[in-house]
């Protein structure tokens, strides 16, 4: 959180730059309607396609492109209103600030999305690496699998082809990786999980990480 609030105020700090040496008002963009308009349009995105699958981090994403996708759509439209009203300032131009607005928003709001959002992920993976390594390693160790599957009797090509197995690779990605075609990949297989005595890809791997634990 520490490091979190170190980067918000990094980016006020550099938003207080910008409005000194461009002598910027921000009392002038404090408007409502486009804010809320980003806001909403953001909202109602992200609702129309969410999915009960949807993790965390699917969700985060939608809600920055629906945030972009937002401010520059809704911008548009108030550049496009703007024009065809005709609406004249006293200045003798087009008044187009608060069309502009909600591309101010949606780049601030994603930044602070962005912060909030990836440092507590980089967190999760960082302690979920921290205490799961060494297992990674020893589990994807071709000389331990190696010792296991020659203790379950496996040839020297179902040895090849229970790594991939447990590389999630498919059985087309077999084939093509050994040089060999799909059926025999299928055949190896067979052949491995009778030995194993399991039934398909998730019991073989948790009978093959019983024996890597029991070593």
């Amino acid at each position: 959180m520490k490091k979190q609030l170190n980067k918000i105020f990094g980016l006020l700090s550099y938003l207080l730059v910008l409005s000194l040496l461009f002598n910027f008002n921000w009392v002038l963009i404090l408007r409502p309607k486009p804010f809320f308009s980003v806001i909403l349009g953001t909202v109602i995105l992200t609702a129309s396609q969410y999915k009960k699958e949807f993790s965390k981090e699917d969700i985060a994403a939608c809600l920055r492109w629906n945030l972009l996708f937002s401010s520059f759509l809704t911008t548009l439209i108030s550049i496009l209103s703007s024009i065809s009203n005709m609406r004249v300032s006293d200045g003798g131009s087009w008044d187009i600030t608060e069309s502009l607005l909600p591309m101010l928003y949606g780049s601030i709001i994603y930044l602070i999305l962005n912060i909030l959002l990836n440092e507590p992920a980089k967190k999760e993976i960082s302690g979920q690496n921290d205490e799961s390594v060494s297992n990674t390693n020893d589990l994807f160790n071709p000389a331990l699998a190696q010792r296991v599957f020659i203790e379950y009797g496996l040839t020297n090509r179902e040895c090849h082809v229970a790594l991939k197995l447990l590389e999630n690779i498919s059985n087309k990605e077999i084939a093509s990786q050994l040089y060999i075609s799909e059926a025999t990949v299928k055949k190896h297989i067979q052949n491995i999980y009778q030995k194993f005595g399991a039934s398909d890809r998730n019991s073989f791997k948790m009978i093959y990480i019983n024996s890597i634990n029991n070593k």
